[in-house]
C-alpha cells in the first residue's frame, strides 16, 4: 500500500464515536535487527502504519513500511556503533499502530490538523526500555529513564475491549469485528521463532530474561552503547541461527524415538 492509495479515515470525535477502553494487553517485547524488521513486516502481508503520537497533517496519519524500516535501520545502526539512538527523531514513527484494516480508526480534527484515534482494537507499538537495578539485581520492563536500556519496540494488543457506545464488555476473538486479532497471532508467531529470551550476563552471572531478542542481534550485540555503559553483556549464541530450529526439532526427535 502506497500513501496515494490509502483512503482518508472517517472524520469524527469522542463525542461521537465514543472513547476507546480495553484491558489486559499482550506485549511482545523484541530487539530485532533491521533484516529480522523488514522480514516481520513483509510477514505481515497486508496491513497500514498510523501515527498516533501527535497532530498530523492528512486524515489518516500513514506512515508507509519502507519509511517505517528505514526509520528502525536508523536506530538500529546507532547501537551497532555503539551510539545513543535519536528516540526523539524517531518517536513519531514508533509510536504508531499497526492495522488490517483502516475502519478501525477514525481521525478527529485538531488545530488545522487532525488526531489519530482508535476505534476498535489495533496494534499498538512504543519504543521499549528495560531498567536493572543495582539494588535487587533485577531487571525491570516498560521503564524509561536516563539510566534504562533502549531495547528495540513494544507491540501490544487487547484481549478485553468495551464497546464504546453500548459499553459492552466482550472478549477480543478471532470474529470478523476484530480483524486484528489474527495480525496480532501471525506476529507473536513470527516473534516466537526469529527471536530468544535474551540471557544477559552481570558478574560472570547468567540472568535469562523474557525480553525477546532478534538471532541475528548476536553479532552486533556487544556494541550496545547502553550495556557496554553497565558492564552488561549478552551470552554467546552457540549455534548459527539458522541452525536453531534444526537443533530443536532434532532434539524433540530424539526425546520422542
Amino acid at each position: 500500500m502506497t500513501r496515494a492509495q490509502i483512503s482518508p479515515l472517517n472524520i469524527s470525535s469522542p463525542a461521537t464515536r465514543g472513547i476507546f477502553q480495553a484491558s489486559k494487553w499482550l506485549h511482545a517485547q523484541v530487539l530485532l535487527d533491521e533484516n529480522e524488521m523488514k522480514a516481520l513486516c513483509a510477514h505481515l502481508g497486508d496491513f497500514s502504519i498510523h501515527s498516533v503520537s501527535g497532530l498530523v497533517e492528512e486524515p489518516h496519519g500513514y506512515i508507509s513500511v519502507d519509511e517505517f524500516v528505514d526509520e528502525y535501520s536508523l536506530y538500529v545502526g546507532a547501537l551497532k556503533k555503539g551510539v545513543e539512538p535519536d528516540e526523539k527523531r524517531c518517536r513519531p514513527f514508533f509510536s504508531t499502530v499497526f492495522t488490517r484494516d483502516t475502519d478501525c480508526l477514525y481521525a478527529m480534527h485538531a488545530a488545522n490538523k487532525y488526531l489519530i484515534k482508535p476505534l476498535l482494537p489495533i496494534i499498538q507499538l512504543q519504543l521499549h526500555h528495560v531498567f536493572h537495578s543495582s539494588v535487587d539485581g533485577k531487571f525491570y520492563p516498560k521503564v524509561h529513564g536516563t539510566d534504562s536500556i533502549s531495547w528495540g519496540l513494544q507491540f501490544s494488543y487487547p484481549q478485553i475491549f468495551q464497546d464504546p457506545l453500548t459499553r459492552e464488555i466482550v472478549k477480543v476473538d478471532k470474529s470478523p469485528r476484530f480483524p486484528n486479532t489474527t495480525l496480532f497471532a501471525e506476529l507473536m508467531k513470527w516473534v516466537r521463532a526469529h527471536t530468544l529470551p535474551t540471557p544477559f550476563v552481570i558478574d560472570n552471572q547468567r540472568m535469562n530474561q523474557p525480553i525477546r531478542l532478534g538471532k541475528q542481534c548476536w553479532e552486533w550485540i556487544a556494541h550496545h552503547p547502553h550495556l557496554k555503559q553497565k558492564n552488561i553483556t549478552v551470552a554467546p549464541l552457540y549455534k548459527k541461527p539458522e541452525d536453531l530450529q534444526a537443533g530443536s526439532t532434532a532434539s524433540s526427535e530424539g526425546e520422542s524415538s
